[in-house]
């Protein structure tokens, strides 16, 4: 049976980039898939490419995961389509421009809060609350980063925000262990996503309102996106039942050097 069979998984920032690439993943084990994305070109794609093959298993919704409303829409469609929900995988999130706190705008700070550190928590809210509701043991994996733990990996709004993640991964780690709730961290490092497309093009020239699903050039990846989904898979599976409260780092071993 496959791994992931007859579960069902919420996965933001889910119709490009890393967030497809786990979305793909999941459907071929057997997971049932709600993705939410906010560019519309490619949920437009995910739509055409991916869902026709997977079309009883597949749910594709346009949400900004920055409003309240969105959210509980989000997590009332996922629960009227499949009855409840097992995973989460908080994926979204966008880069700053590198600049220390000296020279942050408040603007790039609230924007890359809100999107990174806010929204997953406002996320995980209503995943535990659902997966209570539903007697579910469930799993939570946040895509954090390698600036989790670094101090020179990015600039002080992103830094902060993965640093923020990673408490907030712990958090819930521990206050929902009893209730057969896990939630892990992967600390990732380069990848072919949005974010690494904006550190290959001088840092987001068009300013912090990233596009997402872009494609970095092959010399500035460290780590394959298809191995990173891999790992999201193992930390939900029954298999990964021994990890709560990780931090799982995938750098391709720079950290080691």
């Amino acid at each position: 049976m496959a791994p992931l069979a007859h579960k069902v998984a919420i996965i933001t920032g889910a119709c490009g980039g890393l967030g497809r690439t786990i979305a793909e993943r999941f459907l071929e084990d057997g997971a049932n898939v709600v993705v939410c994305d906010i560019n519309d070109d490619l949920i437009a794609d995910f739509r055409e490419k991916l869902s026709p093959a997977y079309p009883e298993c597949t749910l594709v919704l346009k949400a900004d995961i920055t409003e309240e409303t969105a959210l509980d829409e989000l997590f009332d469609q996922a629960e009227g389509m499949f009855g409840h929900v097992d995973y989460v995988i908080n994926n979204a999130g966008i880069m700053d421009r590198f600049d220390p706190a000296g020279t942050t705008e408040k603007a790039m700070w609230d924007r890359v809060i809100a999107i990174n550190l806010t929204a997953p928590a406002m996320v995980t809210k209503r995943a535990v609350n659902m997966m209570v509701k539903h007697n579910t043991k469930g799993a939570i994996v946040n895509i954090a980063s390698v600036a989790g733990f670094r101090g020179f990996a990015a600039g002080a709004a992103y830094t902060a925000s993965k640093h923020g993640l990673v408490g907030l991964t712990k958090n819930t780690a521990a206050f929902y262990k009893t209730q057969g709730i896990r939630c892990n961290a992967i600390l990732a490092d380069g990848m072919q996503t949005n974010i690494g497309s904006a550190l290959a093009n001088g840092m987001c020239q068009e300013g912090f309102n990233l596009a997402v699903g872009g494609q970095a050039p092959e010399d500035t990846v460290s780590v394959e996106t298809s191995k990173v989904a891999k790992l999201v898979s193992y930390l939900c599976s029954q298999d990964g039942e021994i990890m709560n409260g990780a931090l799982v780092t995938a750098d391709a071993g720079w950290t080691a050097t």
